[in-house]
């Protein structure tokens, strides 16, 4: 037998779910505004924000220096990239005080409205990492033996071709230990933080 009128209640609710689900998964994949797409230049002041605002939270203030900005290409959306920033403690910090350095920044954080993503509460290299409001991230580790980096990361900004080289120059020379290798070690000694 033939039913006319109205379509079967089944059939209503699968078109419904069908609708959502194509609507869904086309916002999903949509690339973000181009408002959203920051400058190297944007972005580096960015990370150097991410990073000072951080260190204010550290008393007695620690020694650093930058490293050069690390672009890695986004898949979408496309000509953007990922953009990130270490910055190097030269201060040496005494094992047992990582506890309280590790905690100074956590607090900082917190009251600032990050979220805390994870905690390595390794006692020889522990690390914490935390993610803005505004989707930006940073984190702290700290390696062996006892070298310890901040690192801000930003995204999207504008990177049409990565080919050409770093939107943000050429890498200048980094510091070398004697043996060659990057110097990472701290080797400022800091009444507090160092004892």
């Amino acid at each position: 037998m033939k039913r006319h009128g109205l379509p079967h209640p089944l059939a209503l609710l699968l078109a419904l779910l069908l609708a959502l689900t194509a609507a869904s998964g086309c916002q999903a994949t949509r690339p973000r505004s181009e408002a959203t797409v920051m400058s190297p230049t944007e972005a580096r002041a960015r990370l150097t924000a991410l990073l000072d605002d951080t260190l204010t939270a550290v008393t007695p203030p620690l020694g650093f220096r930058d490293s050069w900005p690390d672009v890695t290409e986004n898949d979408t959306p496309r000509g953007t990239a990922n953009v990130s920033l270490d910055r190097f403690v030269t201060t040496r910090v005494d094992p047992t005080k990582y506890g309280a350095l590790l905690g100074l920044v956590e607090r900082h954080w917190k009251a600032r409205g990050y979220t805390i993503e994870s905690v390595n509460p390794d006692t020889a290299m522990p690390a914490i990492f935390a993610r803005t409001p505004d989707r930006s991230a940073i984190h702290l580790t700290i390696g062996y033996p006892g070298n310890i980096t901040f690192t801000a990361n930003v995204s999207p900004i504008d990177a049409p071709d990565l080919t050409k080289g770093n939107p943000f120059g050429p890498r200048p020379a980094e510091p070398s230990a004697p043996n060659g290798n990057l110097a990472l070690l701290p080797t400022i000694d800091d009444p507090f933080w160092s004892h």
